[in-house]
């Protein structure tokens, strides 16, 4: 059964017409609402802020030169980020050899809490480090779905959009992603041959 909301999409194509023929409050309200997630996606994808700032205005301006091509027959969300698509994928596959770890969003880093003592948020830096070190390790397709649906909370439906999968792909893409990464983090956790911490036991 379609799952399809006329009304949602009717003034999703609105929303779009108005922006594509020139009424900057529509665009304004466009950028509003995209905003956070397209610069999120982007910083994740990408490799700090001026990246992330970089790739979000490319986003933009090919919203900005397609959004005329929009016709209202799915949601302006998938829509949007099957556009920025190509774009992140691009940009993962050009640098994910040269990085050192994957970027957690400015959004995950600022929630440690201020209330933490410091060993406590010194314990969820190292997680966080740990789990981007893991991904980097993953195949692209696992990792980009578990970047996007447990990094940055996208629904299921909008993971599928973004990777151009059917929802029964990405979903098992998710658990193989899942148990690779909790298994590359466990080895990361193992102490290493010759690491401080065996010597100091040896010579105990």
């Amino acid at each position: 059964m379609s799952t399809l909301d006329p009304l949602r999409y009717s003034a999703d194509h609105h929303l779009a017409q108005r922006a594509s023929s020139g009424d900057a409050l529509a665009w304004d309200q466009l950028v509003e609402r995209f905003s956070s997630r397209v610069y999120n996606l982007a910083w994740q994808f990408g490799r700090g802020e001026a990246v992330a700032e970089e790739l979000t205005q490319d986003v933009f301006l090919k919203l900005y030169r397609k959004l005329h091509l929009y016709r209202g027959d799915v949601p302006l969300d998938g829509w949007v980020l099957r556009l920025s698509r190509n774009l992140f994928i691009e940009h993962y596959r050009r640098h994910r050899l040269e990085r050192e770890a994957q970027h957690i969003s400015s959004e995950d880093l600022r929630s440690l809490s201020a209330a933490e003592d410091p060993e406590s948020q010194t314990q969820r830096r190292l997680r966080m480090r740990l789990v981007e070190r893991a991904l980097q390790d993953l195949p692209e397709e696992l990792a980009v779905a578990v970047t996007l649906r447990d990094l940055q909370g996208l629904s299921y439906e909008d993971c599928a959009a973004f990777m151009e999968v059917p929802l029964g792909t990405l979903k098992s893409r998710l658990v193989r992603g899942r148990q690779r990464l909790a298994r590359r983090v466990a080895q990361l956790l193992e102490p290493q041959p010759g690491s401080a911490a065996e010597l100091a036991g040896a010579q105990g």
